[in-house]
């Protein structure tokens, strides 16, 4: 008998852990959809793994209903669609492509500036020197693109990311519930604006170019040649000088 009331025993706790683990995978097959749902921008499903059989007893793989309704179904979050990510790299453009405007206008003045003074609006040394600005612009917008680009990529890494985790961590303590809120604040998070660092000096090497140039062609001419620059373009001599530029 005793052996008997054993094999009871054990029956009997081999179907609470068949039924636990049956709650358990409901629970997770519900906070995985939730969780998809959340991100995909789709109506958020009640949890379903909560139900209580209209006799009143638990039903294997399934949990008593709460006593409050769940606040989250039907609740729908935007979602990261295609359009979201192609988003996030024109936000970076709008952000950068003004600054770059600037800065190139700001070129193109103390360019403009340096050719008047020395008379040579109409030379060849403003068409190259126009080329060389032309050059260093191609290179700052293809690296904003490559930067948007880099922007957008990074954030589908993210959400993918974030998806991932929420459902391990699901997995670990098949609370759909748990789930289906921290599904909520990643989103909300990942969906908040960035916030970008201003850009640094594009065509720092175009206008310094032109003040080492103006310094050596100046030292040059007021020291009668004792101080060589390392060519002479003509275009910051004085304006009153009497070098002949041709």
């Amino acid at each position: 008998m005793a052996k008997k009331g054993g094999d009871d025993a054990a029956a009997a706790n081999a179907a609470q852990a068949r039924s636990d683990e049956q709650a358990r995978q409901s629970r997770i097959r519900s906070g995985t959809a939730r969780i998809k749902a959340v991100f995909d921008g789709t109506p958020i499903p009640a949890d379903t793994s909560t139900t209580t059989n209209p006799l009143g007893f638990k039903v294997p793989g399934q949990a008593e209903a709460p006593a409050t309704p769940d606040p989250l179904a039907g609740n729908t979050f935007g979602g990261f669609t295609d359009d979201f990510f192609k988003q996030r790299r024109q936000d970076y453009q709008n952000f950068a492509t003004p600054q770059l405007e600037d800065q190139l206008a700001d070129a193109r003045r103390k360019l403009t500036f340096a050719l008047d003074r020395s008379r040579l609006l109409d030379s060849s040394t403003r068409a190259s020197k126009e080329g060389q600005l032309a050059k260093d612009e191609g290179a700052a917008r293809q690296g904003i693109a490559d930067t948007a680009l880099t922007t957008e990529q990074n954030a589908r890494n993210a959400v993918a990311g974030a998806k991932s985790d929420l459902i391990s961590q699901l997995n670990t303590t098949g609370d759909s519930t748990l789930a289906a809120n921290d599904a909520l604040a990643r989103a909300t998070a990942l969906s908040a604006p960035q916030q970008y660092s201003p850009l640094g000096q594009l065509f720092s090497n175009f206008t310094g170019a032109l003040g080492t140039q103006a310094a050596a062609e100046r030292a040059q001419y007021y020291s009668n040649g004792v101080v060589k620059a390392p060519f002479n373009t003509g275009l910051f001599a004085p304006s009153n000088s009497s070098i002949k530029v041709t």
